[in-house]
């Protein structure tokens, strides 16, 4: 059979996301993806310029199969699912899971985590534990609780997380979590002053910036 000669930009960066989902960064050179395809570095070169450019399209695919763990049914509680997606891909994909958040290209992780986080939000515009909830409230309880499941994530993969992988710890652990974190935010609100001084003011100049600019997207897609 004679040797294929070409191939698409999704066919070689599928080829290198087999490689890093196996080895991690280190199985990923252009010599290494041209010779899992049959074929000489021409092609890679042709459609990525560089090493780094085929990282982020590596990147992307995994931010892609993220997502679909995170949308899968696991409780049936929407906001809890994306949580236990999380962390159920953190432990089955280790090494692009290292990938996608080291410190390779930070403009980039920016920019997915971005467009994540949207994608996300927009899946809870009618969550039933935000009822009632101001944007601002709604924000901060979403932020805190990734920083949980990320820590969660983290050490689920690592020795000292072995417990998180005994049936059921997972969703135990992270709706007795997201429950504390709603109803503690509910509560922090519902007091007299409503005094949130617990909270870094940093991050909450953060979250009041993302708010005001959501609420200025979806203004503007009124208008249109």
């Amino acid at each position: 059979m004679p040797r294929k000669t070409q191939f698409t930009a999704e066919q070689i960066a599928d080829t290198a996301f087999r490689l890093v989902r196996k080895g991690g960064w280190e199985a990923l050179s252009v010599t290494a993806v041209a010779k899992e395809i049959g074929s000489s570095t021409m092609p890679v070169y042709s459609y990525f310029n560089n090493l780094d450019n085929l990282k982020d399209a590596v990147a992307a695919k995994g931010w892609d199969l993220l997502l679909e763990y995170e949308t899968k049914r696991y409780t049936g509680d929407l906001w809890v699912d994306q949580a236990i997606g999380y962390v159920s891909f953190a432990m089955a994909e280790k090494k692009l899971f290292f990938c996608m958040f080291d410190a390779r290209n930070i403009d980039f992780q920016r920019k997915m985590r971005k467009a994540h986080w949207e994608y996300l939000g927009g899946l809870l515009d009618d969550y039933e534990g935000f009822k009632g909830l101001k944007l601002e409230e709604i924000l901060l309880i979403r932020h805190t609780r990734v920083m949980f499941t990320h820590g969660l994530a983290t050490s689920a993969i690592a020795d000292w997380g072995t417990p998180i992988k005994k049936e059921n710890m997972l969703e135990h652990n992270v709706v007795a979590a997201s429950r504390a974190i709603l109803e503690g935010y509910k509560t922090t609100y519902n007091c007299e002053n409503k005094s949130i001084a617990f909270i870094d003011q940093q991050l909450k100049i953060l979250i009041r910036e993302k708010a005001e600019l959501m609420e200025w997207n979806k203004e503007k897609t009124m208008q249109k």
